[in-house]
């Protein structure tokens, strides 16, 4: 069973948004999307280490389309049977625990400290209909970036998450693991000879253990 721990040493203060400022790129969560905490980082297959605000981007190419039957624009426009190009830019991204929730409210100065045991299970979100490309651009992030990666992940044991809260403003503290945030843009050539477009985001959990986030509101 979950316990709660909560210590303070200030009175009640008026809560505000705990923002966090990207490293390079500035951008900032919705109010009610929780953000790993401060200090969180990954190690990539390459030995890199990337914090919450860091980014990382990598290119790739698709598979070669096959031929329409009786497509009239081959001759005219060959660039329609090239592979489309996909690139990728992937950041550390928190995801919640959606099937057994739990959080609390820290003012500044105070600790939470969840218990947490039993099975946990993240999966990934990805669009209607991007199955196959989210699943291209999920293996390529395996290979390129990291290894723990997966569309599925579930955490078995016991474990203890802690969370302090040092910034100067309230936030909610949310239960849940460190993920990944994939944004891809496929470009390809479709007949008559048409460069087209499309993004496609991938959220998707990592094999780790579990963390804590907080939440804006």
């Amino acid at each position: 069973m979950n316990r709660i721990v909560i210590r303070t040493a200030l009175p009640l203060i008026t809560a505000g948004a705990v923002l966090l400022a990207g490293a390079g790129i500035t951008a900032a969560a919705p109010a009610d999307e929780p953000v790993p905490a401060d200090g969180v980082t990954i190690v990539l297959n390459d030995g890199r280490v990337v914090g919450v605000d860091d980014t990382v981007t990598f290119s790739f190419e698709g598979e070669k389309p096959k031929a329409g039957k009786g497509e009239f624009s081959a001759m005219a426009c060959p660039e329609v049977n090239d592979p489309p190009k996909y690139t990728v830019k992937g950041s550390p991204h928190f995801m919640p625990d959606k099937k057994k929730p739990q959080s609390t409210w820290l003012l500044p100065r105070q600790t939470v400290s969840w218990a947490v045991s039993g099975s946990h299970t993240f999966t990934w979100e990805i669009g209607a209909g991007a199955e196959a490309e989210a699943g291209a651009i999920l293996a390529k992030a395996k290979v390129s970036v990291d290894t723990s990666i997966s569309n599925s992940w579930t955490w078995n044991g016991t474990q203890t998450v802690t969370d302090t809260n040092t910034t100067s403003k309230g936030y909610r503290a949310v239960l849940g693991q460190v993920g990944w945030k994939l944004t891809g843009v496929k470009t390809w050539i479709a007949a008559p000879c048409n460069v087209k477009k499309k993004t496609i985001t991938v959220v998707a959990p990592r094999k780790g253990d579990m963390s804590i986030g907080r939440q804006n509101s």
